[in-house]
């Protein structure tokens, strides 16, 4: 007798405890994904912050390079910047409607 309790009585205490045991994984385990998506999400918008780094480095070197010796400034609303994150999801779209 554990606790006063006969052998038997301990058997639905320990599945009471296993089972919110089992709970409490469940939620630790949908956090975790909570993370792991946002996570994700910031790398894919580092990516993308990288690339538009290096256009824009590309551009001012072309201006330069363009200008020869006259520098002349220009503004960032001339600047054209051609979005492929969205491009390439159009694209898979269009293919998949053609496909169906």
């Amino acid at each position: 007798m554990l606790f006063g309790l006969p052998w038997w009585a301990l058997i639905p205490i320990i599945a009471v405890a296993g089972g919110l045991f089992i709970e409490y994984r469940k939620q630790e385990l949908k956090a975790e994904e909570k993370r792991m998506a946002s996570s994700k999400e910031i790398h894919e918008l580092r990516k993308i912050i990288h690339n538009l780094k290096s256009r824009i480095e590309n551009l001012e070197g072309s201006v330069s390079a363009s200008q020869s010796g006259t520098k002349k400034n220009v503004p960032l609303d001339d600047i054209e910047i051609k979005d492929e994150y969205y491009s390439d999801e159009d694209e898979s779209s269009s293919r998949s409607r053609v496909q169906n």
